[in-house]
C-alpha cells in the first residue's frame, strides 16, 4: 500500500491509499490474476493522530479469477492483514474498541470512542465483543470454583478460575451439581478443585468418577468456626450478662415531678372572669386614653404618634372619638385565662413552644404565630430569648451504675481477635478474662483457638486429635461444626496440606459484581463471561 495524497483539516485527517501490485491473489483458490473487473470505494477508520480523526480512503480492485476450478468468478483485493474483510476499521482500532467495550459498559465505551474520534454506537461495540471466540481451555488442571448471585437470594451462577494463571476461564448459569458435572466431562485434565463447603460441587466431583483432589478453602473453614462462636455466644447471652453485672446494684431512679398544668389552669379559671379582665386592661384602651390626654395638652398628631410610637392614622382616628368603640373584628382569643400560667412557666425556664402545646390541650384555640406575638413581651433578646432569663431546670436523669452490655457481634469480633492472637487493648482483655470464667465460653474459645492454630501451623495429624478432643462436646453449634468437618474430612485435610485457596476466586466474584452494576444488572451470561475471560487474555 502507498499513500497517494493526504488532506489535513481542523478535526480530521484523510489519507488516500492504493495497492502497488499489478495483480491480485484469489483468497479462495490462491490463483494469481491480472485481469481487472472493476473498482470500488472503502472508507476505513483508523486510530486518531494528535487528537484528529483519521479516515483512510482505499480503492480496491476486483479481479476475474482465471482458475477454471475455482467456485468464484471475481474477487476483491485486500489491504493486507491490518484490515480484515468486510470491516470498516483497522485492526488496531478494533482492538481499542474491544478493550473499551470489555472494561466498561457499551454506552460508556461508545461515548469515550466518539470523543476519541472513532464514531461508533453501543450496538457496534457489543457486536465486536460477541465476534471474539472464547478459548476452550481443555488443558486446564487446577481450578477454583465458587458461586455468585445473579439476583441475591433468588438465582445463582458459578465462576471457575484457573489457579495456575489466576484468570477466569468460564461462567456457569447455575450452581447445581449437573452443570458442574457436564463441565468436568468436557475438561478431562482437571486434577484439583479448590472450593468452599458446598455439597453440590463435592457431589459433582464424586459422580465424575475421576481422581480429583478436593481442597476445602481455609477462609471458609475459619469463617464457619467464627460463625459457630458467634451463635454460641448469642444462645448463652444471659450467662454473659450475669457475669458482667454480678456485684452491681441499680441506683434508685429519681423522678422529675412535672407541675399539674390542668390543676393550675383550673385554679386560674375558677375566679371571676370580669375581675381577670380588669386586672389585664386591654392595651387598646390604654393607648386611647394616652392619646386623649396628649390631645388635651395640645400635642399635634405627629408629636403624639412619635411619642407613643403608633401610626399617625391611629392617632387621627382616636382624636375624632369621644369614647372608644368596640372592636369590629371577631373576639380575640382569651389569653387572660392563661397569662399567669404562661408567665410563671416561662420564668421557670420552659420555652413558649412547649407552653403552647400544653395549653392547646386545655382548650386554647389560637394558632402558634399570634400566640408568640402576644407573649413577645416576655423575651427581650433575639428570637424570643431573654438575656436575664434564668437557667433552665434540668431534669434529673435516671442513673444506672451497672456495667454496660456489649452487643453479640462486638463480642464476637473481640473474641475473634483473641482467637487469631492479635493484640487486645485493656477493655478487650478484661472482657475475655471475664468470659473465660464461664465454662461453655472457655470450651468454645479454646476449641476455636486450637482450630485456628492448625491452619496457622499446618500439620494434618493435629486435625484428627482436635476432633477427638471436642467430639463429645455438649455445645450444639460446635458439635454440628465438627460433624461437618468429619463429613468433608479429606477436603479439609487437603486444605491444610496444599497451598491452594479460593481467595482469588472470591476476588473475581467481587469484580463480577462491579461489572454487573456497571451494566446496570442487565448483562446476560455470555456477555459477563466475555468481559471476565477476554479482558485478561487479550490485553494482559
Amino acid at each position: 500500500m502507498v499513500v497517494e495524497s493526504a488532506v489535513i483539516g481542523n478535526n480530521k485527517i484523510e489519507l488516500y491509499i492504493k495497492s502497488v501490485l499489478d495483480y491480485g491473489i484469489c483468497p479462495y483458490c490462491g490463483h494469481i490474476s491480472e485481469k481487472i473487473h472493476s473498482q470500488y470505494q472503502r472508507v476505513i477508520t483508523d486510530l486518531p493522530v494528535l487528537g484528529k480523526r483519521v479516515v483512510i480512503h482505499f480503492r480496491p480492485r476486483k479481479f476475474f479469477c482465471q482458475n477454471d476450478f475455482c467456485s468464484k468468478k471475481t474477487f476483491a483485493e485486500q489491504p493486507g492483514n491490518e484490515v480484515f474483510r468486510y470491516r470498516r476499521r483497522t485492526r488496531r482500532c478494533e482492538q481499542v474498541v474491544t478493550h473499551h467495550g470489555l472494561m466498561s459498559s457499551s454506552n460508556d465505551a461508545s461515548s469515550l470512542l466518539n470523543g476519541m474520534g472513532i464514531p461508533l454506537c453501543n450496538t457496534t461495540v457489543l457486536r465486536d465483543i460477541h465476534r471474539i471466540r472464547i478459548p476452550e481451555n481443555k488443558e486446564i488442571t487446577n481450578i477454583g470454583i465458587d458461586d455468585w448471585a445473579f439476583r441475591k437470594g433468588i438465582n445463582y451462577g458459578s465462576i471457575i478460575v484457573n489457579l495456575g494463571t489466576g484468570h477466569v476461564i468460564d461462567l456457569l448459569g447455575d450452581r447445581e451439581r449437573d452443570s458442574f458435572s457436564k463441565w468436568l466431562e468436557c475438561h478431562q485434565q482437571v486434577s484439583l478443585v479448590s472450593r468452599d463447603r458446598s455439597t453440590e460441587y463435592s457431589t459433582a466431583i464424586a459422580l465424575s468418577g475421576k481422581r480429583i483432589i478436593e481442597v476445602a478453602d481455609r477462609f471458609h473453614l475459619i469463617k464457619n468456626m467464627s460463625d459457630c462462636v458467634t451463635k454460641t455466644i448469642s444462645e448463652n447471652y444471659s450467662d454473659y450478662r450475669n457475669a458482667v453485672r454480678s456485684g452491681n446494684e441499680i441506683t434508685p431512679e429519681e423522678k422529675c415531678i412535672q407541675p399539674d398544668i390542668q390543676e393550675i389552669c383550673n385554679d386560674k379559671l375558677s375566679g371571676d372572669k370580669k375581675q381577670e379582665v380588669n386586672n389585664n386592661t386591654d392595651s387598646r384602651t390604654i393607648m386611647f386614653n394616652e392619646v386623649k390626654e396628649l390631645q388635651d395638652k395640645g400635642f399635634s398628631i405627629g408629636a403624639i404618634a412619635k411619642k407613643l410610637k403608633i401610626a399617625r392614622q391611629t392617632v387621627r382616628k382616636y382624636r375624632n372619638y369621644t369614647s372608644l368603640p368596640p372592636r369590629k373584628s371577631s373576639p380575640r382569643n382569651e389569653y387572660f385565662k392563661f397569662d399567669s400560667y404562661v408567665e410563671s412557666e416561662y420564668s421557670n425556664g420552659k420555652s413558649l413552644v412547649n407552653i403552647f402545646h400544653e395549653i392547646k390541650n386545655l382548650g386554647f384555640k389560637g394558632s402558634k404565630t399570634p400566640f408568640h406575638d402576644h407573649y413577645r413581651y416576655l423575651s427581650k433578646g433575639r428570637k424570643g430569648r431573654r438575656t436575664d432569663r434564668p437557667k433552665s431546670i434540668k431534669k434529673i436523669k435516671p442513673q444506672d451504675n451497672r456495667e454496660p452490655l456489649i452487643p453479640v457481634k462486638t463480642i464476637s469480633s473481640i473474641v475473634d481477635k483473641g482467637i487469631r492472637m492479635k493484640e487486645l487493648d485493656e477493655k478487650e482483655d478484661i472482657l475475655i478474662q471475664t468470659l473465660i470464667s464461664i465454662p461453655w465460653f472457655k470450651e468454645i474459645y479454646n476449641a476455636a483457638t486450637s482450630f485456628y492454630k492448625i491452619f496457622k501451623e499446618p500439620n494434618g495429624g493435629q486435625l484428627a486429635e482436635w476432633i477427638n478432643e471436642y467430639r463429645d462436646t455438649e455445645l450444639a453449634k460446635l458439635k454440628t461444626f465438627i460433624t461437618g468437618i468429619i463429613l468433608d474430612m479429606k477436603a479439609v485435610e487437603n486444605g491444610i496440606k496444599y497451598p491452594f485457596s479460593n481467595g482469588i476466586v472470591e476476588g473475581f466474584v467481587n469484580k463480577l459484581k462491579t461489572i454487573k452494576r456497571m451494566m446496570y444488572g442487565k448483562a446476560k451470561l455470555m456477555l459477563l463471561k466475555r468481559k471476565l475471560v477476554l479482558g485478561t487474555l487479550l490485553f494482559n
